[in-house]
């Protein structure tokens, strides 16, 4: 069954049935099967189905991407006195100083990347001990844990209190100041997002902390300026 095309309607397809001696037995006409010459009428292919694997790396990488964003900022860190120290270039400093028979607060914050807090997220922390350098301290023979207290708490409404005890001495552990990180208790979530993770300003662990200096403490407000404190000193991070 010969086919002719008709040069004059590119859009126009006729089919004709012949018989052995050449006679036409039937004429039909199709509209719209084939395209012109150039291909220009000719109907769009139907899109190739996407690589599963493809879209499956792309939201992964888009969810990363929305989760990084997000950090951890210490919104309060209250300590049992605040004493002036001496650096060895002469200059003094404030230090913290936290005694190993009572509990120290700790108040950490989940932001996102425009440092507003984020509160609709349960978040799973967990605080350890570190040394002032950030160096673990490793346990030693005692048998009592370096960090006791509330070291697993879940971050809700956008922030997390922990109520923790130092139960080392510095003067057991040369002189060495101590510092708690807070980071999430999931590994991946550490490696995937590690702005997840804030330490605190080095604190000096002793057993007394002698006179009445237990009691006060001073409390910096947002501006730095100080207030006196009963009870604790109170700090922000970044003051």
């Amino acid at each position: 069954m010969p086919r002719v095309a008709q040069p004059s309607t590119p859009n126009l397809d006729v089919r004709l049935t012949r018989t052995q001696s050449g006679n036409i037995l039937d004429i039909d006409f199709e509209f719209g099967a084939h395209a012109g010459v150039d291909g220009a009428n000719a109907p769009a292919p139907p899109p190739a189905p996407a690589d599963c694997s493809a879209v499956v790396a792309a939201q992964r990488q888009s969810t990363a991407v929305v989760l990084s964003g997000r950090k951890l900022k210490i919104l309060e860190h209250r300590v049992h006195k605040v004493e002036m120290r001496h650096q060895e270039n002469g200059e003094a400093e404030e230090e913290l100083v936290v005694s190993n028979l009572r509990p120290f607060t700790l108040k950490v914050g989940v932001h996102d990347a425009l440092d507003m807090p984020i509160l609709d997220c349960a978040l799973p922390l967990r605080a350890s001990l570190l040394y002032e350098n950030g160096l673990p301290v490793k346990q030693t023979s005692s048998s009592e844990p370096l960090l006791v207290g509330e070291t697993d708490v879940v971050a809700l409404q956008g922030a997390a209190t922990f109520k923790l005890r130092i139960t080392s001495l510095s003067s057991q552990r040369d002189k060495s100041r101590f510092r708690i990180q807070v980071s999430p208790q999931d590994v991946d979530v550490v490696q995937l997002e590690p702005l997840l993770c804030v330490v605190t300003d080095p604190m000096k662990s002793v057993t007394k902390l002698g006179g009445a200096a237990c009691f006060q403490g001073r409390r910096r407000t947002k501006k730095g300026s100080q207030e006196d404190k009963v009870a604790g000193a109170a700090l922000p991070n970044g003051s």
